[in-house]
């Protein structure tokens, strides 16, 4: 198992974001978290990626217990998350965003505390060839030498994904990466995420676009009021009775 979480809950005061979910993830898999606003899909994927510490349980990648790490250190390891609206720099290019994002990279290489070897050529010749070769992958060619202020919304949203791409992620967490797009972003964003599994990436990906991670989902996992209601084929799932009222506040024979 890659990744394992452990009766995770995360409390805010009188608030339970996250109540006692428990999963896993295998390597080479497309995982889809489902869940209405406010289910605590957003808080899940940042507990696990070390954004933010649980109140209880645990997170193991690869086997080892990781909460608590700081999420600089989770991302090193390979386990890495996207935003929902990621931080660009207006005045930068698309490819000078990626240049930036393979810090973390290098770093990984190199140890956090060996910083001045940063400007080996042979790793910055990697870095050039790695962003090439993520522009290719994102369907960013076109768009590599604008200006962030000039893409697309949708373009941004690829970029966000281009720039996790750069940490060579083992498991990509997704955070909404269809939302605002259209029908044909969403296309081009399902044979991304497609072709990135089948180059070896696992994803977990969170959104609230059903259709989207019902066609791309091996598995799925509902959430409803932070709690999991439901685990299994997206297609089961989506027709689970709990995951149905979640979403539409009342079951299918009363539509």
């Amino acid at each position: 198992m890659l990744l394992e979480v452990r009766k995770l809950t995360k409390r805010f005061g009188g608030l339970t974001a996250v109540a006692d979910v428990s999963f896993g993830i295998s390597k080479g898999e497309i995982v889809g978290i489902f869940g209405p606003n406010g289910s605590g899909k957003t808080t899940l994927l940042n507990l696990v990626a070390g954004l933010m510490p649980p109140t209880e349980g645990g997170v193991l990648w690869k086997s080892v217990p990781i909460q608590g790490l700081p999420a600089h250190e989770v991302a090193a390891s390979g386990l890495v998350k996207t935003f929902q609206n990621p931080q660009l720099f207006a005045e930068l290019t698309v490819l000078e965003h990626l240049h930036i994002a393979a810090h973390l990279e290098l770093k990984r290489r190199l140890g956090w505390r060996r910083l001045a070897t940063l400007v080996r050529p042979d790793l910055a010749q990697a870095g050039h060839e790695r962003a090439a070769q993520i522009v290719r992958i994102c369907r960013l060619e076109a768009s590599r030498d604008r200006l962030a202020a000039e893409i697309s919304y949708g373009e941004e949203k690829m970029l966000g994904v281009a720039m996790a791409l750069m940490c060579e992620p083992e498991l990509l967490l997704l955070d909404e990466p269809a939302s605002g797009l259209g029908a044909g972003e969403i296309e081009n964003l399902e044979a991304v995420l497609r072709d990135l599994k089948a180059q070896g990436t696992t994803l977990c990906i969170i959104d609230h676009k059903v259709g989207f991670l019902g066609r791309l989902a091996d598995r799925a996992i509902g959430l409803h009021h932070g709690a999991k209601i439901a685990e299994g084929a997206p297609d089961e799932v989506l027709r689970n009775p709990d995951v149905v009222m979640a979403y539409l506040g009342h079951s299918r024979d009363r539509i």
